[in-house]
């Protein structure tokens, strides 16, 4: 009885945690392509900013973990706050070169995934082994609800506001979030980090999956940058996209946890989905593309519990330092190497993301060859 009330505990400081802290990230990250856009970056420097910031997390995420392993993970949290806090800080005094690109997306890897390495740390620990996607959606309010909230408030202080008064409001609350975030017991283990090792554990298939979900990512970093080209360059309307986007996963994530927990899972359908809205999307060029983003939340609400059911219920023994860390590797090798070898050679940024779409389709099919032969 007292495990599962601490389990609960758990469960409710890591949901307050997760809902200061995703509106203080957001507040900037919603708009980090716009604002670069507007303050006269190329699409190929932001593109390249990407691909840097991608490309060192690899090894940045493998450190957080030796660490975190041999300390703690809300240290690990902290650094990541603080370099949060320092680009924000940087991005106050844009100067157009590549070595600034360099130093952002430095600051930028090491924020994110100081965040990231502890935030699926704690989640992978407060989250039981099966059966773990309804819960999951208590997470999901609370994440989609601070979005909603930050998209706003963003817009309003990148449009009227200053940068200073975002970096001092910021800086308070993502502090405070970290009261409940110390408030979390797990078993501290302290093992050794053996990635390869591990990775050998893993399935290909799931690894496969990984990889091209996080490619929605690269896709919704670029459509901030395609709206301000082609339909709206304000902070309004992509707070505004936002917004709906994550209210339509609120009011599906009511409908669609009633078979999520099913043996089903719908990762290639919503795949297939979020490909047909990215399309959508783009052959949209006024308001309508309001309706489009509405559409697009109830898409991405089921690619990403259909990804968690994946992450949570099929471990493979992995242990939950080493299921985080696996994630991160791919998800950022597979952002890199879409940015690396495709898109710093294309200038158009439709093609950017037709040729990204492009990419998940291929990698999907060889998933689907992959789930054919297992099942025979």
């Amino acid at each position: 009885m007292k495990k599962h009330k601490s389990s609960n505990n758990n469960f409710i400081n890591f949901n307050i945690f997760s809902f200061l802290s995703t509106f203080v990230r957001s507040l900037i990250e919603i708009f980090i392509s716009l604002y670069l856009f507007k303050k006269g970056f190329s699409i190929k420097s932001i593109v390249l900013f990407y691909f840097i910031a991608n490309l060192l997390a690899i090894p940045i995420a493998y450190i957080y973990a030796k660490i975190g392993e041999k300390t703690k993970y809300s240290y690990i949290m902290i650094f990541g706050y603080i370099s949060f806090i320092v680009l924000q800080i940087i991005l106050r005094h844009a100067v157009i070169s590549n070595y600034y690109i360099l130093l952002i997306a430095f600051m930028y890897s090491l924020y994110r995934r100081g965040y990231w390495v502890s935030r699926r740390f704690y989640i992978t620990n407060v989250m039981p082994d099966k059966k773990s996607s309804c819960r999951f959606l208590f997470v999901i309010f609370g994440g989609q609800g601070a979005k909603i909230l930050s998209g706003y408030v963003g817009s309003l202080l990148l449009g009227s506001a200053s940068m200073l008064t975002m970096i001092i409001i910021s800086s308070i609350i993502l502090f405070i979030s970290l009261i409940p975030l110390s408030k979390i017991t797990y078993e501290s283990k302290h093992q050794k980090i053996e990635l390869f090792k591990n990775l050998k554990k893993s399935s290909f298939k799931n690894l496969l999956a990984f990889s091209f979900f996080e490619l929605d990512d690269l896709i919704a970093y670029l459509f901030p940058v395609y709206i301000a080209i082609y339909i709206n360059t304000t902070y309004t309307l992509a707070g505004n996209l936002n917004a709906l986007n994550n209210v339509a996963i609120i009011i599906f994530s009511i409908i669609y946890a009633k078979i999520i927990n099913e043996k089903r899972n719908y990762f290639v359908l919503s795949t297939l989905l979020v490909i047909i809205s990215a399309l959508l999307k783009l052959s949209v060029t006024n308001y309508l593309i309001l309706i489009v983003y509405f559409i697009d939340g109830i898409i991405l609400m089921i690619h990403n519990q259909s990804n968690n059911k994946i992450y949570f219920e099929e471990r493979n023994n992995i242990d939950p330092t080493h299921q985080s860390l696996i994630y991160q590797v791919v998800e950022c090798v597979s952002r890199s190497f879409v940015a690396l070898f495709l898109l710093l050679f294309i200038k158009d940024i439709k093609s950017m993301i037709l040729v990204v779409n492009l990419f998940i389709l291929i990698m999907l099919s060889v998933y689907l060859v992959l789930d054919g032969k297992r099942k025979e």
